[in-house]
């Protein structure tokens, strides 16, 4: 059983909390002209569980690219970008629910692989190389594993052979690929095993464990939700330490340079924490309508230079996707409008730029 290091720093209680509102559009400063909101080259997209569809909005201007039909009922919760193709996760669809793969140049669906009745095909994550695809399979404790060359299923893997009570809500891939970390938070564990094999390498109590982001190989983070704390991992000795008390906090992203998380919270009214992971002092922004205070954050997807985010949330009178340009002090200089539950979100860079991103 893994240790519990429960260290909190003494200013994170005593620090000083910035809330900022969402705003209407802006110019941004160093993004080019006014119809730019940011310098993103490439398409945002979003996958809606309400509206049964996945859309694009050009993350230069916001404009909808397109909106493609998912099958009926499946509540598409999530989706992730690899090898040219977009790899979403049709959580609902009876009686087989799906992974979708979907070209998001021709803006269709190339094909289907379909799960287990009830196993809930949830969080979709890439390897760092797009080789392979992990969606946590929420109905169930296993995790599939997609090869994104072949587009065909390398395994469902069992995270937990001793019960069947687990609840495998996201798996993420170490830096080199080799490992997927798996939050399961129904029975408070986070596990590694080979992406390739299933081979469970080692297992960890991390009481209400759900999504993870990894820092490197020593280091990375987890949400655990329903203790409303952020907490770090280390990957070595297996310990986690408590970092920062937030509300309900859930989808994490962190900026290439590792210098900002961002934390989706999973409270009303929809808001993001965006952390500086120096210090763990923290802002917290309001993504919805000011007057709307039953709005939910969902998924979020930030630059690699940590200059914009684009975070979802539902409900409230304006669902939609807030953009936050952080190097404006955190503002929301857009809201993309996407009726009913828009969630999860990832880039498609534009062709000639891997990391969708222009020159400042």
């Amino acid at each position: 059983m893994s240790k519990h290091r429960q260290t909190v720093r003494a200013f994170l209680v005593a620090g000083v909390i910035g809330i900022f509102g969402t705003g209407a559009a802006v110019s941004v400063a160093g993004a080019g002209p006014p119809d730019r909101i940011t310098n993103i080259s490439g398409t945002i997209w979003v996958a809606n569980r309400g509206a049964n569809s996945i859309r694009g909005f050009d993350a230069t201007t916001g404009d909808v690219v397109t909106t493609v039909a998912m099958l009926p009922g499946s509540q598409p919760g999530d989706l992730a970008f690899a090898r040219g193709k977009l790899y979403v996760a049709e959580e609902q669809t009876t009686p087989n629910p799906a992974i979708a793969i979907v070209d998001p140049i021709a803006g269709t669906v190339i094909g289907r692989i379909f799960l287990a009745p009830g196993s809930r095909p949830h969080h979709v994550h890439a390897s760092p190389d797009g080789e392979l695809v992990a969606v946590g399979m929420y109905g169930t404790d296993m995790v599939a594993v997609v090869d994104t060359l072949t587009d065909t299923l390398l395994g469902t893997w069992d995270t937990d052979r001793d019960t069947n009570t687990g609840r495998a809500h996201a798996g993420v891939f170490s830096k080199d690929g080799k490992t997927l970390y798996v939050a399961s938070d129904a029975s408070n564990k986070v596990i590694a095993l080979d992406p390739r094999t299933g081979v469970v390498v080692w297992t960890m109590d991390v009481p209400g464990a759900h999504e993870l982001v990894v820092r490197d190989s020593k280091t990375a983070y987890v949400s655990r939700r329903t203790a409303n704390w952020l907490s770090m991992i280390d990957l070595e000795d297996h310990t986690y330490t408590d970092v920062l008390q937030l509300d309900v906090p859930d989808t994490l992203r962190l900026s290439a340079n590792k210098k900002q998380l961002t934390v989706g919270l999973r409270a009303a009214p929809a808001r993001v924490a965006v952390v500086d992971t120096s210090t763990f002092a923290y802002d917290l922004v309001a993504i919805g309508p000011t007057h709307d205070l039953n709005t939910i954050a969902g998924h979020q997807w930030t630059s690699a230079n940590g200059r914009f985010t684009f975070a979802a949330y539902e409900g409230g009178s304006n669902p939609g996707v807030a953009v936050i340009d952080h190097k404006a002090g955190n503002h929301v200089v857009r809201t993309l409008a996407y009726a009913t539950r828009p969630h999860g979100v990832d880039l498609v860079p534009a062709a000639d730029d891997e990391t969708g991103e222009d020159p400042e």
